[in-house]
């Protein structure tokens, strides 16, 4: 008996041993599998962030050199200094113009031009990196970028773009560092947003004293001084044209696939040491199922948050534009809908919206949703009209469509400058257009849904929006909600509530909602509900001003805002009074600023109105300071900050950026109708 003991207790030892090794081997195996495979990710991610910082940074420096080929054109002087004037206006380091020949014959840079001895600088006879741009002497529209390296002539560092001149040669802008990321910053903080990295992980972007430019996962942060990921993650960071770029991952995502397999694994091989098949098939079965539901669980999570990453999830998305307004939102009926909208700039002076729907639900329906979006996207980005982008879309969702599944989409691509919209239907809800105080649906015969059928010509319509005007979109999801006794919500049901509140601003699509929710009263959600609205507020009106850091010019500044704001209703003038009095005083009283300006911007339709207000004082941005407890005594609070708070909470929006020396607080209100 003792033996049997002893035996058992040996074997049980070792059984337990092994399973241990097992275990431990199995997790480090995995866990150096999943290092490897989250790097290798980042490695990829950076390539394709190379290309797409590289052509974003080409593409704002050819239009600047374009600039300044127009300004030559129209006669702007050559000489050394009004190529220096030039340059700084055009926020670049160096102007240069060559002939057919390659020869530089003008500057901003005099040691380029001949003199005291030296011949001018020759793209020929240089040689080397610099032969590269006498591509542009050879045809008319051309145009050539260099990266960012050492300079032929000087040694200094410098990114060169060129375009060709009419008459021959060409015309060619330099940039350093410091230019670059002044040019391109902008651009480089909307590229980034919502880039998912691996589901959970993302881009972060600073500036090279760590100034966070634009963050992936909080916004917020964006502002603020960058701190290096800890061990929690697995990162890596790259200087790209001038920008601090990181791409990270956090370890909690491997973590877990690490340690289901390794649990698996070591599962499998107790139970093999063991010898009870049927208790180790009993257990392999119920962990499989568990597994499985949990990874279709995960599968649909990870799909959901490349869903909700590929739609825009920042309000207001384009705060420096306030000729218009755009608000939405998506309220998937599952865990992945087949629903979208999107909207972004076709040109200078267009915008293009729309809302979509495709037929289906869960992962296929977002696949499809997702090829959707991007065709039509890459089509209209380009400049093409909206029918052939439709066209084209159709065309290449049609290919291949075996499971005969189909989108309906309503577009329209706005002109700014005149309020005109041009419009496709493709098979989808009529929007509902407001102006002044009328709703009314824009009903127009409707094309066929995007992939139902090839050889479709889409039909454009058009109307011309007041400033004012707003534009509802919508999806079935909306309109077709059933109560408990089967009525739908209905168009008719829908307006008048649109209707009722027509002075509602953001608010509208969160009372569209609770009110499709009270209809409902507890039943399913039955579709996918899509909302989006646009407000076209026009060409706004400007008055500018300029001070001096005085006390007196502060009631002056005073006196000719409240004249501007005449119009303006009483209560909101007396709230805008306020806020800019108490950013006025501290502009004088703390920021060293030597002058500072006021711009007042009214919508020509008389709804609101914005403030931006610049100075070159220090840096300072008041969106960043913590707000004081006002929960505390006023003996009890911190002394100051309850300007800067009042201004927050009584202004909407409010923004600030620091550029090119100047701090740009830009403050509004919007005041109903």
């Amino acid at each position: 008996m003792t033996a049997r003991r002893s035996l058992n207790l040996k074997v049980a030892i070792s059984v337990l041993a092994a399973f241990v090794v097992s275990m431990a081997f199995s997790w480090f195996l995995h866990n150096h599998l999943s290092r490897n495979d989250a790097h290798k990710l980042i490695d990829r991610t950076f390539e394709s962030v190379e290309d797409e910082v590289g052509d974003c940074v080409n593409e704002r420096l050819v239009r600047q050199c374009m600039a300044v080929r127009e300004r030559l054109e129209d006669g702007h002087a050559t000489d050394v200094r009004a190529l220096q004037d030039l340059a700084r206006e055009l926020r670049v380091t160096e102007i240069s113009i060559a002939d057919a020949k390659g020869d530089i014959v003008a500057s901003s840079v005099p040691e380029y031009l001949a003199g005291e001895g030296r011949q001018a600088f020759s793209f020929v006879t240089a040689g080397g990196q610099a032969e590269d741009m006498m591509c542009l002497v050879h045809g008319p529209d051309t145009e050539f970028c260099q990266p960012l390296r050492s300079n032929t002539a000087n040694g200094v560092e410098r990114k060169f773009v060129g375009v060709w001149r009419p008459e021959g040669g060409f015309v060619e802008i330099g940039c350093d560092k410091e230019s670059l990321r002044s040019l391109a910053r902008s651009s480089i903080v909307d590229l980034f947003r919502n880039w998912r990295v691996g589901g959970t992980g993302g881009i972060v972007v600073t500036t090279p004293t760590g100034l966070v430019l634009s963050d992936y996962d909080e916004p917020s942060r964006e502002g603020t001084q960058w701190q290096d990921p800890d061990w929690s993650f697995y990162w890596q960071k790259r200087e790209i044209e001038g920008f601090m770029t990181y791409v990270m991952i956090p370890k909690i995502s491997a973590a877990v696939q690490r340690d289901v397999l390794v649990v698996a694994t070591a599962a499998l091989n107790g139970a093999a040491l063991v010898f009870v098949a049927l208790l180790v098939g009993f257990v392999i079965s119920a962990f499989v199922r568990r597994q499985m539901r949990e990874q279709a669980a995960k599968e649909l999570a990870m799909a959901k948050d490349i869903q909700l990453s590929a739609l825009p999830s920042v309000f207001p998305p384009f705060p420096d534009d306030t000729r218009f307004d755009i608000m939405a939102s998506m309220e998937a009926a599952r865990e992945v809908g087949g629903d979208f909208y999107d909207f972004y700039f076709t040109a200078q002076d267009r915008v293009l919206v729309l809302v979509a729907d495709v037929s289906g639900k869960g992962v296929p329906a977002a696949m499809f949703m997702m090829r959707a979006k991007t065709l039509i996207k890459s089509a209209a980005q380009t400049g093409k009209p909206l029918a052939q982008v439709f066209n084209e879309a159709n065309e290449a969702l049609c290919e291949g469509n075996t499971s005969s599944t189909f989108v309906t989409v309503w577009a329209g691509e706005l002109n700014l400058h005149t309020g005109h919209l041009t419009f496709v239907n493709a098979g989808h809800n009529p929007p509902v257009v407001r102006s002044g105080n009328r709703c009314e649906y824009l009903k127009t015969r409707p094309s066929p849904a995007l992939g139902a059928m090839e050889g479709v010509e889409y039909r454009v319509d058009d109307i011309t929006l007041a400033p004012g005007d707003a534009l509802y979109l919508y999806t079935d999801g909306i309109v077709e909600q059933p109560a408990p006794s089967g009525e739908l919500y209905g168009e008719e049901r829908l307006l008048g509530l649109l209707s009722r509140n027509v002075r509602q601003r953001g608010e509208i699509l969160k009372t569209v909602l609770s009110d499709v929710r009270r209809h409902a009263a507890g039943a399913e959600q039955a579709d996918d509900c899509t909302q989006l609205v646009l407000r076209y507020r026009g060409e706004p009106d400007v008055v500018a001003h300029e001070y001096a850091p005085t006390l007196e010019d502060v009631a002056k500044a005073v006196d000719e805002l409240t004249a501007a704001l005449e119009t303006v209703p009483v209560k909101e003038r007396a709230r805008l009074l306020v806020a800019a009095d108490e950013i006025f005083a501290n502009i004088v009283r703390y920021s060293g600023a030597t002058r500072w300006s006021l711009s007042v911007e009214l919508d020509h339709h008389p709804d609101g109105v914005r403030l931006v207000i610049t100075d070159d004082g220090k840096p300072f941005d008041p969106l960043a300071q913590r707000d004081p407890d006002t929960t505390l005594a006023a003996e009890d609070r911190a002394v100051g900050g309850l300007g800067i708070f009042i201004v927050k909470k009584t202004m909407s929006p409010v923004t600030y950026k620091r550029r090119s020396g100047l701090n740009i607080l830009k403050m509004g209100k919007d005041y109903g109708d």
